[in-house]
């Protein structure tokens, strides 16, 4: 194995280890009966701040047009986006959302309560919680459900979480601090197999990209596709564990990418074709995948923090749903768009102030570094 000068593939002295990622857990019996107000109430956020910041992004378009959003539940950009569109297809056009949750989560409460919230649309709204697929009975599904909604020239937003976290084959651990109960520690990475790091690659990455030929191959026209990325994806020099900066975006530098690699390079191949392509940079959301990477809310709290240091606002989910529709909306009015919007332009400046105020996160409660001082929950 490859020894790597990088910091982040150094244990801090002292700091207390675990190693792979954050475990998925079942949620307690309380938490499952507040599922559906949570649900209520995360709808009804979403959508009151998305009609307070509506008139500061062009949206008027998408009246009467037909959305399929994958991954369109829960806390992220997809469920966001899905409210925001709710509205626009009152009186004509229609929202197919397609998820896979499972049935004691808030992604499938949030399902459960658009569909009530839908009714009056009828068979306009469609939520199907098979997951998606590019062949098979789950495709036949949706194929079925947008052929009834008579959908046409669809915009398709793809914004699946589903990655595994890990090292690949020979690479050397990367550590990356994090919060617990306990007080301050390190993740230290560990190797994928090959079956997770294949499912990584695909389910974000090549499905997503494939998914669009196969609604036009089963009759259905896409108008345009819009792919999530995160511009820990680009930071190309931080996978190689012969770089000093090997490792500093975390999991983002081992695996993460991999998926994003897929559409970024079908998005490039697009641009200048009849076929339109973009893929959408967001800045650091706390959505339901942020904690299931290793850091993953750490780094929140740290980006809030230097944000707050320079005065920069910090941009939640329901605008962030706003401003991706803003951005297709610019896509498809000219063929000379750009193909990899940024909506996380005012968080992008203070990642190297970032790197180096990571590094230097302890449990010294004298330090201006201590954990605690980075945090305003």
């Amino acid at each position: 194995m490859v020894e790597s000068p990088s910091p982040f593939a150094q244990p801090t002295p002292g700091l207390r280890i675990k190693e792979g990622a954050p475990a998925i857990e079942r949620p307690s019996k309380e938490a499952v009966e507040a599922l559906p107000l949570d649900a209520k109430q995360l709808l009804d956020r979403n959508h009151t701040a998305q009609q307070i910041e509506a008139a500061h992004y062009s949206i008027d378009w998408a009246r009467g047009r037909h959305f399929v959003i994958v991954g369109g539940t829960g806390l992220g950009l997809g469920c966001s986006v899905a409210t925001a569109v709710m509205d626009l297809v009152a009186e004509s056009g229609s929202v197919t959302v397609i998820a896979r949750d499972l049935s004691k989560s808030l992604g499938y409460a949030t399902g459960a309560e658009m569909k009530t919230r839908a009714e009056s649309l009828g068979d306009r709204f469609h939520w199907i919680n098979d997951g998606y697929a590019v062949e098979g009975k789950a495709l036949d599904t949706i194929v079925d459900a947008l052929k009834t909604t008579g959908a046409e020239d669809v915009i398709y937003i793809n914004a699946v979480a589903a990655a595994s976290s890990g090292l690949l084959p020979d690479h050397p651990p990367v550590f990356i601090k994090d919060v617990d109960e306990e007080g301050l520690f390190q993740w230290q990475l560990t190797p994928l197999n090959e079956r997770a790091i294949e499912a990584t690659r695909l389910f974000m990455g090549e499905m997503a990209v494939q998914f669009t030929d196969v609604l036009a191959d089963s009759g259905i026209s896409v108008a345009i596709t819009a792919f999530c990325d995160w511009r820990g994806s680009l930071d190309k020099i931080s996978r190689d564990p012969q770089a000093v900066e090997y490792g500093r975006n975390g999991a983002y530098s081992t695996s993460l990418y991999l998926p994003k690699d897929s559409i970024q390079a079908a998005t490039s191949a697009a641009y200048g074709t009849s076929k339109k392509l973009i893929d959408v940079f967001f800045p650091v959301m706390r959505t339901r995948a942020l904690p299931f990477i290793p850091g993953g809310s750490t780094m929140s709290f740290v980006y809030d923090k230097v944000m707050k240091k320079v005065g920069i606002r910090r941009v939640d989910v329901p605008e962030l749903g706003l401003g991706m529709l803003d951005e297709i909306g610019k896509a498809l009015a000219t063929d000379d768009f750009n193909p990899f919007p940024r909506l996380d332009a005012h968080e992008m400046p203070l990642d190297l102030h970032f790197y180096e105020a990571v590094k230097q996160l302890n449990e010294d409660a004298t330090s201006p570094f201590y954990y605690k001082k980075w945090f305003d929950k």
